[in-house]
C-alpha cells in the first residue's frame, strides 16, 4: 500500500514540475492596436498608430508589420558599350512584401534582433523571395529594391523604437508607435510582436491591420473598376476641362514687351 501511494505521489508531483516548465516556456504575450482599421480619406497623408503589450520581465519584444506578398517586375539598367545608361534586362522578385517594417527595443543593438535564424531583418526577408533570370545578381537587386523601398518610406528597419514600463508581477508593457506612410495602399496587413530571449523566438501573436479606403477615394475607385467606361469618359472630360481653363485665364498674354 506504501508502495502505491508513494507512487501516485511521485506521478503527481513530476506532473506539477512538468506543468511549471511548460509556464515558464510559454510566458505569455499580449499585443494591442489602438485601431486596427485605418481610413484613407481625401486628406489622407499618412498617419501613425500606437502599438501596447505585455512581456515577461526578462525577454525582449520586436514588432513587425508586413504584407500582402506580391511578384515585382523591374529593370535593371546599366551602361551599354561603357558609354550609354541604357535598360539591359527585365529582372523579377517574386512573393515580396509590400510593406516590411520592423522596430526593435529600445537601449539594445538592433543586431540582437536581426537574423535569418530568427527570421527577422532583410537578411532573412530576402531568403523568402525568388528573383530572376538565374543569371541575375541576387544581392545587388534586392539591396537596391530595399533602398527604393526604403526611399517610399514602406520598407524600414526602426532601431530602439520599442520601449518598456516597469516590471509588475513578471510581466512589463511595451509600447511602440508604428508610422503608416502614405504609400503603404488599401489592404490587409499584419502586425506581429515576437518575444524573444537568449538569441531565440519563445512567442509571437499577430494582429490584422487593415488600411480601407473611405469618401471620394471610395467612390472614384468603386467607378474605376465597377464601371470603368463612364470613369474613362469623366477622366476625358475633365483633363478637356482642365486644358480649355487654363488657356482661359492665359489667353492674351501674348509675351512681354
Amino acid at each position: 500500500m506504501k508502495r502505491v501511494v508513494f507512487g501516485a505521489v511521485t506521478v503527481v508531483l513530476a506532473s506539477l514540475a512538468w506543468c511549471g516548465l511548460c509556464l515558464a516556456a510559454e510566458q505569455p504575450l499580449l499585443l494591442d492596436l489602438a485601431n486596427s482599421n485605418i481610413k484613407i480619406s481625401t486628406f489622407y497623408n499618412g498617419t501613425t498608430l500606437d502599438v501596447t503589450g505585455k512581456v515577461a520581465t526578462d525577454q525582449d519584444v520586436v514588432v513587425q508589420v508586413s504584407g500582402p506578398r506580391k511578384d515585382v517586375h523591374l529593370k535593371e539598367k546599366g551602361k551599354v558599350a561603357g558609354i550609354l545608361w541604357m535598360n539591359k534586362t527585365d529582372v523579377s522578385l517574386e512573393k515580396t512584401p509590400a510593406v516590411y517594417m520592423v522596430y526593435t527595443p529600445i537601449d539594445k543593438p538592433a543586431a540582437n534582433f536581426l537574423s535569418p535564424e530568427l527570421n527577422v531583418g532583410y537578411k532573412a526577408l530576402v531568403r523568402d523571395i525568388t528573383i530572376s533570370p538565374e543569371s541575375a545578381d541576387k544581392a545587388f537587386i534586392f539591396d537596391e529594391y530595399v533602398k527604393l523601398m526604403e526611399k517610399s518610406g514602406v520598407y524600414a528597419i526602426n532601431e530602439g523604437t520599442v520601449k518598456y514600463g516597469e516590471p509588475n508581477n513578471g510581466m512589463k508593457e511595451f509600447t511602440v508607435t508604428l508610422t503608416i506612410p502614405a504609400k503603404m495602399s488599401a489592404g490587409a496587413y499584419k502586425v506581429t510582436a515576437l518575444a524573444m530571449q537568449d538569441g531565440a523566438v519563445t512567442n509571437r501573436v499577430d494582429k490584422n491591420l487593415t488600411l480601407e479606403l473611405s469618401g471620394l477615394p471610395a467612390a472614384i475607385s468603386a467607378m474605376a473598376y465597377g464601371r470603368p467606361l463612364l470613369f474613362g469618359f469623366m477622366a476625358v472630360f475633365i483633363a478637356v476641362g482642365a486644358g480649355l481653363l487654363v488657356g482661359v485665364l492665359f489667353r492674351g498674354g501674348g509675351g512681354a514687351h
